[in-house]
């Protein structure tokens, strides 16, 4: 839950997520990583995501070297099992499957062995780790950039190491990198820091994408606090957000 108040009076700002369309960040794969860990769970969670709006979700597993070693060759049919299941229980909601790459030391040789799952036209949604930045990352963006990879870095807002130095944001930015936050950093779920920097983001015009990042019922029940969130309310009517174009 949310480790302080942003909207006192929990009055709902939105009536749902429905104008999103698309959520593009989510781990519903079952036994994969550490979101859904068998598809009954992962039925339900995507039955609450219909029920929150969404048209179409964008699975995104983790690839990490040495904790989630995922094969993005097989990701495509895992997907297709949840398809099948999610078609049998009478869902309407779209699947897509990309994945949630982390900049770890395997990045240069999954660049040259070409080793991603992308999604729409080529957007390659990367994650850092929330530690220490990572070595060597403004070369990897430029060898990704080259190959004409679309760079959406995931929930910037969580890597509070760059909280005194946003610079390193406008930067990124500069480089043409889109910026996908978190449904439930707007309620502090993470917390404090990462409140002040998603607040921060969205009042400079900086997020195009909008993700639930759902693992599990947890996560649900905070975006349905989101709802009642006025600074995510009035990102998602500013017309910057782009997740409808997936």
């Amino acid at each position: 839950m949310s480790i302080f108040n942003i909207n006192k009076n929990k009055t709902p700002v939105l009536s749902d997520f429905s104008a999103l369309h698309t959520d593009i960040h989510s781990h519903l794969i079952p036994g994969i990583d550490d979101g859904s860990q068998d598809m009954e769970t992962s039925i339900v969670l995507l039955r609450e995501l219909q029920n929150l709006g969404y048209k179409k979700v964008i699975t995104t597993p983790h690839i990490k070297n040495e904790i989630y070693p995922n094969d993005v060759d097989n990701l495509e049919s895992l997907a297709d099992n949840l398809r099948k299941e999610a078609q049998n229980e009478g869902l309407e909601i779209e699947i897509e499957v990309g994945a949630e790459h982390l900049v770890d030391e395997d990045m240069h040789k999954r660049i040259l062995e070409g080793k991603f799952k992308t999604f729409g036209d080529n957007y390659l949604l990367l994650e850092l780790p929330f530690i220490y930045a990572p070595m060597g990352f403004e070369e990897d963006l430029f060898e990704l950039q080259c190959r004409n990879y679309k760079i959406i870095l995931a929930h910037p807002e969580r890597y509070i190491y760059w909280e005194y130095d946003k610079e390193k944001f406008v930067e990124l930015k500069d480089r043409g990198i889109l910026f996908q936050a978190n449904i439930n950093s707007f309620t502090g779920y993470y917390g404090r820091k990462e409140y002040e920097l998603v607040k921060w983001f969205a009042n400079n015009n900086m997020i195009e994408l909008l993700g639930t990042d759902t693992h599990g019922l947890r996560h649900i029940d905070n975006i349905r606090k989101a709802l009642s969130s006025p600074l995510l309310a009035a990102l998602i009517s500013s017309g910057k957000i782009i997740n409808d174009k997936f």
